[in-house]
C-alpha cells in the first residue's frame, strides 16, 4: 500500500519544479498565460490526490440491480484523474522551458499512474 502511494506521489516531484522554474523566468509570462500555466499545476496535484485515492479503492461495491455488484463510483474517480492527466498536458503548452517540459512529463506520468491503478482495482 504504501508503495502505491509513493507511486502516485512521483509526478508531484516533477510539478514542483515545474512551479519554481515558472517563477524563476525573466521575463515572466503575460498575466493569462500565467494563470493557464497554474490551472494545469492544480490539475496535477487534484490527479495526484484523484489516483492516490483510487488506489485504496475507498468506495463499497454497489448492487447492479441485476444480481451483482459495480463500483462505478471508482471508475468515475478513475475517470476524472485521467481527465485531469490529460488537462495537465494541455495545460502545459502555455509554459516555456524547462517548466513546461517538467509540466508535461508530471502530466504524462499521471496518464500513466491513473491507468496502473484501474487495472490493480479491476475496473
Amino acid at each position: 500500500m504504501p508503495l502505491m502511494v509513493l507511486l502516485s506521489l512521483f509526478p508531484m516531484a516533477l510539478t514542483y519544479p515545474a512551479w519554481r522554474s515558472q517563477q524563476k523566468l525573466d521575463p515572466p509570462f503575460s498575466r493569462a498565460r500565467l494563470l493557464l500555466f497554474r490551472c494545469g499545476l492544480l490539475m496535477s496535484i487534484l490527479c495526484s490526490v484523484a489516483v492516490g485515492s483510487s488506489w485504496f479503492n475507498p468506495f463499497p461495491l454497489l448492487r447492479d440491480g441485476q444480481g451483482g455488484y459495480s463500483n462505478v463510483r471508482n471508475s468515475i474517480l478513475f475517470e476524472a484523474a485521467l481527465y485531469t492527466a490529460l488537462l495537465t498536458i494541455v495545460l502545459a503548452i502555455f509554459g516555456r522551458g524547462k517548466a513546461r517540459l517538467l509540466l508535461a512529463g508530471s502530466g504524462f506520468l499521471l496518464v500513466i499512474v491513473a491507468y496502473a491503478a484501474l487495472l490493480s482495482n479491476g475496473v
